[in-house]
C-alpha cells in the first residue's frame, strides 16, 4: 500500500483545514469582511461527508481513527478558544445569552435592539473591535441554554461539549461518528455557534433517549431555531404521521405565544423569529432581516445538511437511488410485455 493511500484521511483532513484557511485568508486580505468571506468553510463542512469513505480507503480501524479524530478537534478547538485563532465568526457566544436574561428583566429581545461590542483575537498580536446590533431573530428557548456568568468563553466551551455529547450518542455508528468529528465542525463549535447545543438535543431524542424522556427533549427543540422545527415537521411528513406533524406546528406557538401576546410588542416576534422580516406587516420595520445571501453564506447553516446526512445516509442512499432509477429507465416501459 503507497503511503498516500495509507494516510489517506489524514491527507484530505489537512488540505481541507489549510486549504479552507489560505482561501478565507484570502478573501479577508482583498475584499474584508463579505458574504464570500466563508464560502471556504461552507466547502469544508460539506467535505466532512468524505472523512467515513477516506478511512475505508486506506484499511485503517474506523474506531481508532475516530479517537484520533476526536483529540485533534478538542486541540483545534481549545487552541481557537483561547487563542483566538479561527475564532470569532459569528456574534452569538455573545448575544444569545444575552437574550435570555433580556427575557428573565422582562425586555422583549425581538423588539428591543441589543448592542454588543467585543474584542475579536487573532493570537496574541491582532486584534480587532466588533460592534453587533441586533434583535433576537430566534424562537426563545435557546437562550436559556448557557452556562450563566461564564461569558463567551463559557458558551464556546458549552458549545464543544455538545459536540463531543453528539459525538458519544452516534459512536457505534461508524459513518455518523467519523463525519460529525471533523475538526472543521469543531471549529464551528469552539466559534459559539449556538446550532451545537440544539443538534445535541435533536440527537439525544433520535440516537440517545427513548420513552417520554425522548419526547420531552424533542419538544424543548421546537422552541430553539428553526432550522430545528422545519427537520421534525419534515421527518413527520415523510413518516405520514400528520399528528406528529401538527404537534410540532401546536407546539411551537405554544413557546411563542406569550412574546405574541407581548402588549404593544407582540410583532416583534412575528416579524424578527416568524417570518425573518417577510412578512405581512413587516415592511419597514427595523429587523434582523436576512437577505438572499445569507442562504448561502452562512457558515453554520451547512452543518445541518452534514447532520441530516449523517444521522439518515442508508434511508437517503435509498431514496436516492430509487429516484435515479425512476429517472434513466425507458419512460412508459412500466407494465409493457417484452416483444417475443
Amino acid at each position: 500500500m503507497r503511503w498516500t493511500e495509507r494516510y489517506l484521511p489524514e491527507i484530505v483532513l489537512g488540505a481541507t483545514l489549510g486549504g479552507a484557511a489560505g482561501v478565507n485568508a484570502v478573501i479577508y486580505a482583498f475584499r474584508g469582511i463579505s458574504p464570500y468571506s466563508t464560502i471556504a468553510w461552507d466547502i469544508a463542512t460539506v467535505l466532512a461527508i468524505s472523512t467515513y469513505f477516506t478511512v475505508r480507503r486506506s484499511h485503517r480501524d474506523p474506531g481508532g481513527f475516530l479517537r484520533e479524530l476526536v483529540m485533534v478537534g478538542v486541540v483545534v478547538a481549545t487552541v481557537s478558544i483561547f487563542t483566538g485563532i479561527g475564532n470569532g465568526a459569528t456574534d452569538e457566544g455573545y448575544t444569545t445569552p444575552i437574550y435570555g436574561n433580556m427575557m428573565v428583566s422582562l425586555v422583549n429581545p425581538y423588539w428591543h435592539l441589543l448592542t454588543v461590542p467585543y474584542t475579536v483575537h487573532y493570537g496574541p498580536f491582532f486584534s480587532y473591535s466588533v460592534v453587533s446590533r441586533s434583535y433576537d431573530t430566534y424562537l426563545p428557548l435557546i437562550s436559556f441554554l448557557q452556562i450563566p456568568g461564564t461569558g463567551i468563553i463559557g458558551y464556546e466551551l458549552l458549545c464543544v461539549a455538545a459536540w463531543l455529547g453528539m459525538l458519544y450518542l452516534v459512536r457505534k455508528d461508524e459513518f455518523a461518528s467519523l463525519t460529525l468529528a471533523s475538526p472543521v465542525i469543531a471549529l464551528l463549535a469552539s466559534n459559539g455557534f449556538n446550532d451545537l447545543p440544539v443538534l445535541f438535543l435533536m440527537t439525544l431524542g433520535l440516537r440517545g433517549w427513548t420513552g417520554p424522556k425522548a419526547k420531552v427533549v424533542e419538544y424543548l427543540t421546537y422552541g430553539m431555531k428553526q432550522f430545528a422545527n422545519a427537520f421534525w415537521f419534515v421527518f413527520y411528513l415523510v413518516q405520514r404521521r400528520w399528528t406528529a406533524a401538527a404537534l410540532v406546528i401546536a407546539i411551537t406557538v405554544v413557546w411563542v405565544l406569550p412574546f405574541l401576546l407581548w402588549p404593544g410588542q407582540g410583532s416583534g416576534i412575528y416579524c424578527q423569529a416568524l417570518t425573518l422580516g417577510w412578512g405581512p406587516g413587516c415592511a419597514g420595520v427595523t429587523s434582523g432581516v436576512r437577505g438572499i445571501a445569507d442562504l448561502w453564506d452562512h457558515w453554520n447553516y451547512y452543518v445541518w445538511p452534514v447532520w441530516i446526512y449523517a444521522l439518515f445516509r442508508s434511508r437517503i442512499d435509498r431514496w436516492w437511488g430509487a429516484a435515479r432509477r425512476r429517472l434513466v429507465s425507458p419512460r412508459g416501459s412500466r407494465g409493457r410485455v417484452p416483444d417475443a
